[in-house]
């Protein structure tokens, strides 16, 4: 629930989701969901496309606290841009934030107490639901949903995609998100929205091309730190204190829903965001370049 250079920033570290256990106007919808014409012969041009595989990283604007947004290799950056990939906004209007966690299990019911605070603060997340995440929590799931949030795609075992792409082919990548999206529809009636993120942050060229090439669109962050382990987590003021450093018009801000942490201050990074001049907006305001 990020590797090459330049050496990332520790707050760069990739912010891999805990593995499941056993488990305001909105811009134009995302692309609609492919058919099921089968593909086998349709994909045999990605083979030309590097599978290496990479942890996302990005890597913060000096000084801290300036506002200043977050920075990736070029190399990157065009990967980023051939595949329509999100990670913060390009050209941001003003001071927007798009607030986004990553739910493979849940863990002490906090979940609960994040909708309870988005609920009274009025603020818009995103969710990435992992298949397991669905099966075990679909009153939350609801919840998730009745209360105006994005609940969009985190696969349906968590596994890391460059490698079953390499073992298993873009079929078996792809039935990772639809068996999501299936169990999804079959729960609230409707369609998820064709937002993924990759487990552990891990991507390769050829990866994103198939994401991109079958309509999804993949989103990364420009902000997340170590708060996924959860008997070991930050001290709630110094976490405070590292999202408001890194807080850039238009950022993709990654948390993790098992974080204690992240509950004490979710109210507190809120409001100092918004005396900022800061506004939470639904990932889908934001569209890539």
């Amino acid at each position: 629930m990020p590797s090459p250079s330049p050496t990332p920033d520790p707050t760069a570290t990739p912010s891999p989701s805990p593995s499941p256990v056993p488990t305001a106007t909105p811009s134009p919808s995302p692309t609609p969901a492919p058919t099921a014409t089968p593909a086998p012969t349709g994909w045999d041009h990605l083979n030309a496309l590097d599978n290496t595989k990479t942890g996302w990283y990005y890597v913060p604007a000096f000084p801290l606290g300036a506002d200043l947004p977050a920075v990736i290799p070029e190399s990157v950056h065009k990967l980023v841009q051939a595949s329509h990939a999100l990670w913060q906004e390009a050209d941001p209007d003003g001071k927007p934030l798009y607030l986004t966690m990553d739910e493979g299990y849940e863990f002490q019911n906090l979940t609960d107490g994040i909708l309870d605070i988005a609920r009274d603060k009025e603020v818009p997340i995103t969710f990435f639901i992992t298949g397991s995440y669905l099966a075990r929590n679909p009153e939350r799931v609801l919840r998730m949903v009745q209360d105006g949030h994005l609940v969009v795609n985190h696969t349906q075992r968590h596994p890391n995609l460059p490698d079953l792409l390499a073992s298993e082919g873009p079929e078996a990548v792809l039935s990772e998100l639809t068996q999501v999206e299936d169990a999804f529809r079959q729960l609230t009636g409707q369609d998820m929205a064709r937002y993924m993120r990759p487990p552990e942050g891990s991507y390769s060229e050829r990866m994103l091309a198939l994401l991109d090439q079958a309509g999804y669109r993949t989103v990364f962050w420009s902000y997340a730190y170590r708060d996924w382990l959860t008997d070991d987590q930050p001290d709630p003021d110094a976490a405070l204190e590292k999202a408001l450093d890194n807080l850039h018009p238009g950022s993709i801000l990654l948390l993790h829903a098992v974080s204690e942490t992240n509950q004490k201050i979710l109210p507190r990074l809120i409001d100092a965001a918004r005396e900022r001049g800061y506004r939470f907006l639904p990932l889908t305001s934001l569209t890539a370049p």
